[in-house]
């Protein structure tokens, strides 16, 4: 490759003494060879276990210390140390596959030679579920993932992406962004705890900048009883969830007033997930632009609806059994 820019990869860490050595080693283990790993303890109140962890790399790593202000501050931290062009986040509970660097760097090197301006791109990777001890509880299927890839990679205006946020929404540790980008937006929003990595996404896309999924796996996500999402009790009701659904919708109706497909598509995405004010408001937006088409949605909304129940009432079974307490 004739690019290989350092890339900074930011932990940050929070009593994070449990986890901590295996995203470290995971972080060692890759194939690219041109990256710093930064931790940043954010405050940990763990007698020192964080710090000792951490301070055992020597110098494999950078270590930044400062007061408790959550993840957000914590990555917002690492990044302003960056010496790297690139930012990409490891959680400190969350692992990489060893390429997850080099499949990213070799995609820039495509797009350079192809007379892209990089810092107008941002990349993600495909990702899997593991438990407390390692153990893939949810595998990506190869094929659905090729088909996502298939259409975040073609599309030419990202007002789908926001109208759809979870249909394609990406695993925040399989990001890699330039840090003039970063920037440019914002980092993270520091007053946020569940939704900082959508957040920035949706930032990103509302300024247009390319997407790419890289449809392969490197990412490995762990669901345990101890992460902010679990202890919080996630839910697509609350008051982060209601800033980033009615936002993206005023997004699309302030910039596409007239695309009826748009807020189809908007308003199935939010049925599916228990947003049914703001699917109503989408169906309503969709049925002035096109009368004729009232009874299909209709339809539409008691079959999203529907399903839509049963989807989450399995998920919260499943996740209950998964997740093990202690």
């Amino acid at each position: 490759m004739q690019y290989r820019p350092l890339i900074s990869i930011v932990i940050p860490a929070y009593n994070a003494s449990n986890y901590l050595s295996q995203a470290i080693d995971s972080a060692l283990s890759q194939t690219y060879d041109n990256f710093e790993i930064i931790v940043v303890n954010d405050g940990s109140r763990d007698d020192g276990a964080t710090k000792e962890v951490a301070l055992g790399y020597g110098d494999k790593i950078r270590y930044i210390e400062k007061e408790n202000g959550g993840s957000s501050s914590a990555m917002n931290r690492g990044i302003s140390e960056m010496r790297g062009e690139w930012f990409s986040w490891l959680s400190h509970d969350d692992l990489y596959k060893p390429d997850k660097l080099l499949e990213q760097a070799k995609l820039l090197n495509e797009l350079l030679e192809s007379g892209a301006n990089l810092e107008e791109h941002i990349f993600f990777t495909g990702s899997e579920l593991v438990d407390m001890n390692g153990k893939v509880i949810r595998k990506t299927k190869q094929k659905e993932l090729e088909k996502k890839a298939k259409r975040v990679n073609s599309v030419t205006h990202n007002k789908y992406l926001i109208a759809e946020p979870t249909n394609n929404n990406f695993h925040g540790c399989g990001c890699l962004i330039h840090k003039n980008t970063l920037l440019k937006v914002g980092c993270f929003d520091e007053k946020l705890r569940l939704l900082n990595d959508v957040d920035l996404w949706y930032r990103l896309y509302s300024s247009g900048y390319k997407v790419h999924l890289i449809p392969i796996v490197l990412v490995q996500g762990r669901v345990h009883a101890k992460q902010v999402s679990t202890q919080i009790g996630y839910s697509y009701h609350n008051p982060e969830q209601d800033m980033f659904w009615n936002r993206s919708l005023d997004w699309l109706h302030e910039n596409f007033p007239n695309e009826f497909d748009l807020y189809l598509s908007y308003g199935i995405n939010a049925y599916s997930k228990t947003r049914y004010a703001e699917g109503d408001r989408a169906f309503e937006i969709a049925k002035g632009i096109c009368p004729k088409k009232s009874g299909k949605l209709k339809r539409v909304r008691f079959k999203t609806k529907l399903k839509a129940r049963i989807k989450n009432l399995l998920k919260k079974i499943y996740l209950k059994l998964r997740v093990k307490k202690g």
